[in-house]
C-alpha cells in the first residue's frame, strides 16, 4: 500500500489531522494522522453507536461527570460572570428555543412527568422552599444582600417543618412573621422573618401580623 505523503508531512509537523490525496469512499477529506481513519466517518459511526445505546451512554457519562459536578458548576459560574449582556441574552434565548423543540418532540413524555411528581413527593421541604422563594421574588420580597448562609438558614427552616411533620404526624408550615402581603406592613423573605408553626396556626393567621409569643 502506497504511503500518503500528506500524512507523513503532517506527522513530521506534529499535526493531528491531514488532508489526504484522495477523499474517502463517502467523499470526506480529513483524516487522523495517528491511524489514517476518516474523521467524519469515525464521528458518524460513533453517533450511530451512541443512539443505539443511548441509555447506557447517558449512564456512563453521568458516572464520569459525578466527581466533577462541583468543579463544572464553579467553572460555569465564573464563565457566566464574565460574559457580556448580549452573550447572556443569546444563551438564554437559545436555551428557550432548545427547550421548546424538546417539548414538541416529546409531547406527553410520561417519564419526565413521573420523575417530577416523584421528586415533589419525596422532597416536600425543597418544594415548599422553592415555591416560597418564587412567590417572594414575584412580590419583590427577596433582598439582594442575602448571603449563602442566609439561604442555608431558610432551607433549614423548611427542613425543620418537614422533620416536625414526620415526627408529630400532622402538617407543620414555615410562616412569615411579618406577612409578605400584609395589609398594614409587608415583610421580607429572610431567616429572621421565618418561624415553623402548625398548619392550623399558619392558616388562621393568614396575612395578619402580630408579634410571636
Amino acid at each position: 500500500m502506497k504511503k500518503s505523503l500528506a500524512r507523513q508531512l503532517a506527522k513530521e509537523q506534529g499535526e493531528i489531522t491531514y488532508v489526504p490525496e484522495k477523499p474517502c469512499m463517502r467523499g470526506h477529506s480529513l483524516r487522523k494522522v495517528s491511524s489514517g481513519d476518516c474523521v467524519e466517518c469515525k464521528r458518524q459511526a460513533s453517533r450511530l453507536c451512541i443512539e443505539a445505546n443511548r441509555e447506557a451512554y447517558n449512564l456512563r457519562k453521568r458516572k464520569e461527570r459525578q466527581h466533577r459536578l462541583k468543579q463544572i458548576a464553579e467553572k460555569a459560574k465564573e464563565t457566566r460572570k464574565l460574559e457580556s449582556l448580549e452573550k447572556r441574552t443569546m444563551r438564554l434565548e437559545k436555551a428557550k428555543i432548545n427547550a421548546r423543540i424538546w417539548r414538541e418532540k416529546n409531547k406527553g413524555n410520561q417519564s419526565v412527568k413521573d420523575a417530577k411528581k416523584k421528586y415533589k413527593l419525596n422532597n416536600p421541604d425543597k418544594q415548599a422552599f422553592h415555591v416560597a422563594k418564587r412567590r417572594a421574588l414575584f412580590l419583590k420580597r427577596v433582598p439582594s444582600w442575602l448571603t449563602s448562609d442566609d439561604l442555608w438558614m431558610i432551607k433549614e427552616a423548611y427542613n425543620l417543618a418537614k422533620l416536625r411533620t414526620k415526627l408529630f404526624d400532622f402538617q407543620w408550615h414555615v410562616d412569615h412573621i411579618i406577612p409578605l402581603q400584609g395589609k398594614t406592613v409587608s415583610g421580607l423573605h429572610v431567616p429572621t422573618n421565618l418561624r415553623v408553626v402548625t398548619w392550623k396556626e399558619n392558616v388562621s393567621k393568614a396575612n395578619k401580623f402580630y408579634l410571636p409569643r
